[in-house]
């Protein structure tokens, strides 16, 4: 049995997912909006970042550590223990590093075709 903890994390995880792709049916089409980072930097990755259990109450601190590996951070959500943000690829896996880290993962991206393209 899942200790309650990792359900609940389970559940917020969810929802974050559903959040996002309600977001991301949102997101304006074409080619400037695939792939788009302020900026115009090609060579950083987005990434999700989840903070372990036993490092959730110090976030703040956490992120503070993520941002002098790297990181440019987007969102930190307390409450799911997950910061959002972006790296140079080469400094990605120096955030997996930081203490308190229980995984980093490169967001992917997902472009469907227009509901009057051939493929529907």
């Amino acid at each position: 049995m899942m200790k309650p903890t990792r359900l609940k994390r389970l559940n917020q995880w969810l929802m974050v997912i559903m959040v996002t792709v309600s977001l991301v049916s949102c997101w304006p089409s074409g080619s400037d909006a695939i792939n788009a980072t302020p900026g115009g930097d090609m060579d950083k990755v987005k990434v999700t970042i989840s903070i372990d259990d036993a490092h959730v109450e110090q976030i703040d601190q956490v992120t503070q550590q993520l941002k002098g590996a790297g990181l440019e951070v987007e969102q930190t959500l307390s409450t799911l223990g997950i910061v959002t943000g972006s790296v140079e690829t080469e400094k990605m896996s120096a955030l997996s590093k930081v203490a308190g880290v229980e995984s980093v993962e490169a967001d992917k991206s997902y472009q469907l075709a227009p509901p009057d393209s051939d493929v529907q």
